[in-house]
Formats: C-alpha cells, structure tokens, sequence
C-alpha cells in the first residue's frame, strides 16, 4: 500500500480523488496492519505490554495526522509507523532518565515488572554492545529493525533505499559478525 490520497500515482495519469469513506477504509485497514506489529515489537523491547500500547497509539495518531495532512506515503506505512515508534520510544527514556514524571501509579495488584528506566538503559546497552560487535552502522540498522522492530526486508530496503539483496546481504553479515562476537565471549564466562 503505497498510496491512499488521489494524488496521483507517479505514471503521469490523472486518478480520480478517492472518496472519504473509501480513504476511511483504507487508512482503517492500514492501521489494523501497523498496530499489532508495533506492540509486539515495543513489547519486546519494554518488557511492558501498557507502555507498548500507549506508544502505538501515538504513533498511530501521527500515521492518522500525516494522511489527513495529505501525505503521500511512497514507502510502506509501517517503515513510518516504525521510525515515529523509535523516536517515541527513546524519547520516553530519555524523560525517564531526567526524572520527569510519566505516568500516574500503577493500578493495585497490577503486575510489576522492572522499572522503565532500567529496561531503557538496559536495552539501550545491549543495543550498542551489538553495535560496536557488527561495527558497521547500515548493517547494525539492518539487524535492529530486522530483530528488534520486526520489519520484513522490503520494508526496510524502503527505509535505508537500498535493494531487498543488499538488505539479505547485509542482514547476514551483520548476524555472522554477532555470532561470532558471541562465540568469542563464550569460553570465557565458563
């Protein structure tokens, strides 16, 4: 889905203008596709199911705040969707690094899980450890949003505009460098 204005496709024709409701729909459907993927990968990363879902909803209403601007998404939404849910993400840490209050108490008898600060920083550590052990920044981009986002390699070739081959070659030297980073540290833990 690389269009829902009736702004044209790019082929020179005219298109005819979309109705609302059928722009309604089309946008409904896009953000059906976008939101599971979005809190089960921010899940992944926060270990905090509330948290995933309050950053999607953000993230869905800038997706709905850019297609009512009339923007015209060339790339698959979820490359956007996906971008605007990282910077929430890490913008949610870095206010949580600075003491600002985020959130209200917990519920009672809600469950607990480790505070956000420590699951951002530890997140944030495990992540540049990965990177300094692929040290190659499109290939560590790569492995993030492959492993960590759950994006498929077409969507990120969109994102980075480099060919889905170039995305599967450089996923795959980003994992072999990993791994063998990993077999290194190994031996010595034992």
């Amino acid at each position: 889905m690389t269009q829902l204005s009736g702004d044209g496709d790019g082929s020179g024709e005219a298109q005819c203008p979309l109705s609302k409701e059928r722009e309604a729909e089309l946008m409904a459907e896009a953000l059906r596709a976008i939101e599971p993927r979005l809190i089960s990968s921010i899940t992944r990363v926060t270990h905090d199911y509330h948290l995933a879902q309050d950053i999607t909803q953000e993230t869905c209403i800038a997706v709905l705040q850019e297609f009512r601007r009339g923007t015209n998404f060339q790339k698959p939404m979820i490359v956007f969707a996906t971008v605007v849910a990282r910077n929430k993400l890490r913008d949610h840490w870095r206010k949580a690094s600075s003491g600002e209050r985020l959130f209200d108490e917990p519920p009672e008898g809600a469950r607990q899980f480790a505070t956000g600060l420590c699951v951002g920083l530890e997140y944030l550590e495990l992540l540049e450890a990965v990177k300094a052990a692929i040290a190659d920044e499109r290939q560590s981009a790569v492995w993030e949003l492959t492993h960590v986002w759950g994006l498929k390699g077409i969507e990120i070739a969109a994102q980075l505009e480099v060919s889905s081959a170039t995305v599967s070659r450089e996923l795959a030297a980003a994992e072999a460098k990993a791994k063998r980073c990993r077999d290194d540290e190994e031996p010595a833990s034992v």
